[in-house]
């Protein structure tokens, strides 16, 4: 038996046997989970993995996330979930294996075998929430940071004690990074929100998070800035009239060998900080969401210098940056959603000197962000589950962007729904453009245990990849989401 097979195997028993070993005389126990099956092909995953020499270009495969919830009364409850796939079969190479998953790429894991959630929820008082464990955590904004994560939550109600609904929610989270540089050490994240709710679906969110990086959870996105920044044609030619042909090829081979390596920044140690608003309300049939973030903080790196024969150095530089994301969108009774959004994430001309001569990086930084609205080379896109391992909103070369878009959502029969988002996006600077990008959905729900979902997306990138000859990207990705 294949040795994933045989881990599967032992999960599952594990599974089983923790479901038995409940006493379900003194808990209320349920199981629920979900099986979804994928096929993706597209050249993005190539250019999503720079470090595969022979990439594939698609991918089969099958994952498994059996839960089981339980509960003793209405003050304690628990959830266990296990992620058992990806269970795949690459369409080309076998060195496509280097590339991750759907869902091992969001939990920033070279293992397709984890525990996906497993916390209890306490409350002591029908307003007091208390959740430890590793589940999913929003902070601040979905834009920030939305990943499962080990950590402790306390959530306070405070609408009877105020006769207002004002909420307080605060999170210590163990980031848990990309790579584990040092895993004796831990960075944390930390989030204090105060919430306004106007209904259910409405509300205004004012926040301030901190992430204190010390175990170099950063050092993989320095990296790829000073990396794709670095590494290209007009680069080049800048070396050579400053360095001269000889020097100028050093520096690049020297780029190019270390970024394969593990990038020239070997450590990291940062301290961010974000403060912002973000909400949703309802004017009638239109609904206005609305996210503003400013970030500010400074950092300090170690690693190895490509323009002093590789010497080491150490640099100390600062980190500004903001974000603004506005989607307005009308409902049109229960037939469609009609919308358009605007997306800005900040940008730095030159974000590798920020880090080489010790300035500020204006390239807005996120730790997970998800972000639905724009493209997938900025965290959207591909059923809106893969990210691309980066802690930035902009952009592969650290620019920002700045997106135009529209949001149209058709639902004209119960079983069928059909989605297009188009979008403009242009880096936030420079004179450059990002091209154009349309993602086209269609979803076909037998019933609430069943549903068939197509995507297809055309991404024309415009300079997105510079010294890249690319003209247009085409990706199609289907399968089918059963639950139980």
């Amino acid at each position: 038996m294949p040795r994933r097979f045989k881990i599967l195997f032992k999960i599952l028993l594990l599974f089983c046997a923790l479901a038995l070993a409940v006493d379900a005389r003194a808990f209320d126990v349920s199981t629920t989970g979900t099986v979804s099956l994928r096929y993706q092909s597209g050249a993005d995953l190539a250019l999503l993995n720079p470090g595969v020499q022979y990439p594939d270009y698609g991918f089969a495969a099958a994952y498994l996330m059996p839960e089981l919830d339980f509960n003793q009364g209405e003050w304690l409850n628990g959830t266990i979930e296990l992620y058992t796939g990806e269970l795949s079969t690459r369409t080309f190479s076998s060195d496509s294996l280097d590339l991750y998953g759907v869902e091992s790429a969001k939990n920033y894991f070279n293992d397709t075998y984890f525990v996906r959630q497993a916390y209890l929820d306490f409350s002591p008082d029908e307003s007091i929430n208390i959740y430890v464990g590793q589940r999913e955590i929003v902070g601040g904004s979905k834009l920030l940071f939305d990943n499962y994560q080990p950590s402790f939550t306390f959530d306070y109600d405070m609408t009877d004690a105020l006769g207002v609904p004002l909420s307080l929610d605060l999170n210590v989270v163990k980031v848990e990074p990309y790579k584990l540089y040092d895993p004796s050490r831990t960075s944390m994240f930390y989030d204090a929100e105060l919430s306004y709710s106007f209904s259910l679906f409405e509300y205004v969110t004012l926040f301030y998070s901190n992430f204190e990086d010390t175990d170099n959870t950063l050092a993989p996105l320095l990296d790829n800035i000073v990396y794709t920044s670095l590494f290209n044609r007009a680069t080049y030619n800048t070396l050579v009239s400053r360095y001269g042909r000889l020097k100028a090829a050093q520096i690049m081979a020297c780029l190019q060998k270390e970024y394969a390596s593990g990038g020239p920044v070997r450590s990291s140690s940062t301290s961010i900080n974000w403060t912002g608003i973000t909400g949703d309300r309802y004017f009638g049939r239109f609904e206005l969401g609305a996210t503003g973030i400013l970030e500010f903080g400074s950092g300090t790196v170690d690693g190895d210098n490509c323009f002093a024969n590789s010497a080491p150095f150490t640099r100390s530089f600062g980190t500004y940056g903001y974000l603004a994301d506005v989607k307005l969108k009308y409902h049109v009774r229960h037939l469609a959603t009609l919308g358009i959004f605007f997306n800005l994430s900040s940008g730095d001309k030159a974000p590798a000197d920020a880090i080489i001569k010790q300035q500020t990086l204006n390239s807005f930084l996120a730790i997970f962000p998800y972000n639905t609205e724009t493209n997938l080379f900025f965290n959207g896109g591909i059923n809106q589950d893969i990210n691309t391992g980066s802690l930035a909103m902009a952009g592969r070369r650290g620019l920002g962007d700045v997106a135009y878009g529209a949001d149209l959502d058709f639902y004209p029969v119960k079983p069928i729904e059909f989605a297009v988002v188009p979008a403009i996006i242009y880096p936030e600077v420079g004179d450059s453009d990002y091209g154009f990008e349309t993602d086209f959905t269609f979803t076909y729900t037998l019933n609430k245990h069943a549903s068939f979902p197509f995507e297809l997306d055309y991404f024309w990138p415009g300079e997105f990849f510079q010294g890249q000859n690319i003209s247009s990207i085409v990706q199609v990705l289907s399968g089918a989401d059963i639950s139980w």
